[in-house]
C-alpha cells in the first residue's frame, strides 16, 4: 500500500463521529457543548451520525469540523460504521442510556416582556 492511502484513512477515521463518540465520549459531548449544539443529549446507537447532525445543525462557526459538506460526508461514512458497530451500541445504550451533552454557556438571551400598553 503506498503511504500516502494510509495517511488519508488514519485521517479519515480519526475525524470519524463514530470513532470519536465510541472510544472518547467526554470529548465528544464536550465538543459539542463547546460548539453550542442545540442537541441536550445524542444516542449511543448511531451516535457518529446524531454527532455529525448536531455539529450541523448548530450555529455556524468557522475552524475545523465545521464545512458542511465536510460533515455531510462524515456523516455517511458515520452511518456505515455505526452500522457495523450497532451490536455494541445497543448494549451500551441499554446500560447507560443516551449520552448527556452539558449546557457550558448561559441562558441563552431572552426577548424583554411584552408590557401591556392598555391599563385600566
Amino acid at each position: 500500500m503506498r503511504p500516502w492511502i494510509g495517511i488519508i484513512i488514519a485521517a479519515a477515521i480519526g475525524g470519524c463521529g463514530t470513532v470519536r463518540t465510541v472510544s472518547n465520549e467526554s470529548k465528544a459531548v464536550s465538543d459539542l457543548a463547546e460548539w453550542n449544539s442545540y442537541c441536550p443529549a445524542i444516542p449511543r446507537m448511531y451516535s457518529g451520525v446524531a454527532y455529525q447532525f448536531c455539529n450541523l445543525t448548530g450555529p455556524e462557526r468557522t475552524g475545523a469540523h465545521s464545512d458542511p459538506y465536510q460533515i455531510l460526508v462524515d456523516m455517511a461514512m458515520s452511518g456505515i460504521a455505526d452500522t457495523v458497530m450497532l451490536p455494541y451500541t445497543s448494549y451500551q445504550q441499554y446500560k447507560l442510556g443516551n449520552m448527556v451533552v452539558p449546557s457550558i454557556n448561559p441562558q441563552m438571551p431572552q426577548a424583554p416582556a411584552q408590557t401591556s400598553l392598555a391599563q385600566e
